[in-house]
């Protein structure tokens, strides 16, 4: 008990920012989505700066675009799914996980104008040129849908397109249907001059929204992550707290209605965490990569690119098994 009181006490004198301490520069490249909102909410209440962190968002359009900006040194931290930090994981090691921020199970869905998605999909989709996001939650959901209907792969192409381009190809009948994720479905029935249809998917797939960075800005920047986790931490209660104010400061940040934000926003699961359900994800669609040849080499060590420290430190929020 004593030894806990202690150590806890270690740890707040660890994260407690001296009044004279300066700010430490950090960039984080930001996908434009709800599931951002965490660090969006983190920016705007000051909670970075309360951390001493003086904390620059890049904004980008997806998580694959946000990993690159990691990759090629424009940020120091990234937002992105784990189907992206899957891929990269069999091309690199510099690059840690710090935390899974947001989860949904109905944040991809498949979408269609002219095929009947919402009765038959084996024959909805029979021929049919479907636009996806390579190497991205977008391509990972829609081949899950092909397995769990046992629709064969050779009667199907598969047309990649980046995420902001994908309404546009339906909408211009460049595709028959499209895989991707909020707020583009959004978007993509308010800009509809017809009915669109969305297959209902609710659970079939879990989408978690990491925390990723640089392995060697994390490890020489030990505490700056620790402060990351913490404002992160204060940004989730603001959310569970303060939802209305939260949601106002995300919709002015990614110009996005209220009614819009509202739309997506009860399909979020705000936690900071690391835990061994997410170890298991990534393992799965490691192995579903290598089925489909969409990377080659040994799976790689999920637990070594998984670093909890940062956040067992600010918040002892981990469950991972030895």
């Amino acid at each position: 008990m004593i030894f806990a009181a202690l150590a806890g006490f270690s740890v707040w004198q660890h994260l407690r920012l001296p009044a004279s301490t300066s700010l430490s520069p950090l960039t984080i490249a930001v996908s434009l989505t709800p599931l951002s909102a965490p660090i969006i909410v983190a920016k705007e209440q000051g909670l970075f700066k309360k951390h001493g962190i003086d904390m620059t968002l890049k904004p980008v359009h997806g998580g694959v675009k946000s990993f690159q900006a990691l990759v090629a040194g424009e940020a120091d931290l990234a937002t992105t799914s784990e189907t992206v930090a899957m891929f990269n994981s069999f091309e690199r090691e510099d690059f840690n996980i710090l935390t899974s921020f947001v989860e949904s199970d109905n944040d991809v869905k498949l979408w269609s104008i002219h095929r009947a998605i919402g009765h038959s999909l084996p024959d909805a989709l029979r021929s049919a040129r479907v636009g996806v996001v390579a190497s991205s939650a977008s391509e990972y959901f829609f081949d899950s849908l092909l397995q769990l209907y046992d629709m064969p792969t050779e009667t199907i192409e598969k047309v990649y397109y980046s995420p902001e381009a994908l309404p546009s190809a339906l909408l211009d009948n460049e595709v028959d249907a499209i895989a991707i994720w909020e707020p583009y479905g959004y978007q993509l029935v308010k800009r509809a001059h017809e009915s669109v249809q969305a297959l209902d998917s609710k659970g079939l797939h879990s989408l978690s929204f990491l925390l990723v960075s640089d392995r060697l800005v994390a490890k020489k920047q030990h505490q700056d992550m620790r402060r990351v986790i913490r404002a992160l931490d204060e940004s989730v209660d603001v959310i569970h707290q303060r939802p209305e104010q939260a949601k106002a400061q995300v919709a002015a940040y990614l110009s996005m209605s209220d009614d819009k934000l509202g739309w997506l926003w009860q399909d979020y699961l705000f936690r900071l965490s690391l835990n061994d359900s997410l170890l298991l994800r990534l393992k799965n669609q490691a192995r579903w990569a290598q089925r489909a040849g969409l990377v080659t080499g040994p799976t790689p060590s999920y637990r070594h690119l998984l670093n909890p420290g940062p956040l067992v430190e600010a918040t002892q929020k981990v469950s991972l098994l030895e």
